[in-house]
């Protein structure tokens, strides 16, 4: 059930998306060692809006260890709604996404490239029977629909 999501939501971002061209810059700001309070994270949330199809990220700590909350609201399909953990590699939050879906609990690693000031997901082959990326230097990321810094609610 887990591959038949994740495949769900790789098809539907790359598939309503037409193909852009998109240049990465050399320099990615660092992630400062700085953790953030509920009342002062008003630069940690991030959020994409595509034709209705929503994913919103907040990120509770900006530091090498962080950990946040993520939601993904696609048409026509259940809400996940859950947290991650994770851990900063260089411009990659690489974590854990603990989320509920249709009644049941689930975990899916998740990557999100940080390009400038936005999050970009990543998307890729998982490891045969796990929710783990194969190999996460092989991953494609959706330039088509990144996660735009937003105020936090």
């Amino acid at each position: 059930m887990k591959k038949y999501l994740t495949l769900a939501f790789s098809i539907l971002l790359l598939g309503s998306c037409q193909k852009k061209e998109t240049t990465i810059p050399e320099t990615v700001p660092e992630i400062k060692n700085v953790t953030t309070t509920k009342s002062n994270n008003a630069g940690n949330c991030y959020k994409a809006n595509m034709k209705g199809n929503i994913v919103e990220l907040q990120l509770e700590a900006l530091s090498k260890n962080t950990e946040g909350t993520l939601t993904y609201a696609f048409t026509g399909q259940a809400v996940s709604h859950g947290r991650f953990k994770g851990q900063w590699q260089k411009d990659l939050l690489i974590a854990n996404y603990t989320f509920q879906s249709e009644g049941k609990i689930k975990e899916l690693q998740v990557v999100f490239k940080l390009v400038k000031d936005q999050l970009v997901e990543g998307y890729g082959e998982r490891a045969k029977n796990s929710t783990q990326f194969k190999d996460i230097s092989k991953l494609s990321f959706n330039y088509n629909m990144p996660l735009k810094k937003v105020n936090c609610p």
